[in-house]
């Protein structure tokens, strides 16, 4: 999808722009409603996906909820940002906290890993792959659909993963590995 016709880009298409975001960052910490704004449009629709599928079979409330606790526990994190990662990986950082939070104080950590991912939206006629994708990552542990979400959905890289989710590279591709092959157990069981 293209910036040009309004669609929220992937993380394929979001390059870190460091003098950009450098401005944005020090826009936010001047308390610029305009640049809140502005990263709301650039980030929360990719926050959002990150939270939604970390949390697995949740309402879309509930996503919504977690995605407002991470919108407002960023800007108070915003003074402690070092620019040593890129804003959205810093957000993720503090999504995965939230989410991780959220699934402790509601101990639905096991019925959630089980349940089927969110799929609200109609599926589309034909997208009987994208359906039996969101099946299998609903089917396996949320910190394995949360690491494939992150690598193959928004494209971070291993480096970044590792600091959203507060790990070492060396964790995170152990961390990989077995949500790959949780993945492919899952995929090749009966529905």
């Amino acid at each position: 999808m293209k910036k040009d016709g309004g669609a929220v880009p992937t993380g394929s298409e979001v390059r870190r722009d460091e003098a950009g975001e450098d401005r944005l960052v020090a826009r936010l910490r001047a308390g610029d409603g305009e640049a809140a704004r502005e990263f709301y449009d650039r980030y929360a629709a990719r926050l959002h996906r990150f939270v939604r599928n970390a949390l697995g079979a949740v309402a879309a409330t509930e996503a919504d909820d977690v995605l407002q606790e991470t919108l407002l526990a960023l800007g108070e994190a915003l003074p402690y940002f070092r620019g040593e990662s890129s804003l959205f990986t810093f957000a993720c950082s503090i999504a995965h906290r939230k989410v991780a939070s959220f699934l402790r104080t509601h101990g639905r950590r096991e019925r959630l890993a089980a349940a089927a991912l969110p799929g609200n939206e109609p599926a589309e006629p034909g997208d009987a792959r994208r359906t039996d994708v969101s099946r299998t990552l609903g089917a396996i542990k949320a910190e394995h659909r949360e690491v494939l979400v992150l690598k193959y959905v928004e494209e971070l890289s291993v480096a970044e993963i590792a600091v959203a989710l507060g790990l070492s590279e060396h964790a995170v591709e152990s961390r990989l590995a077995r949500a790959r092959r949780a993945f492919e157990r899952a995929l090749g069981s009966p529905k």
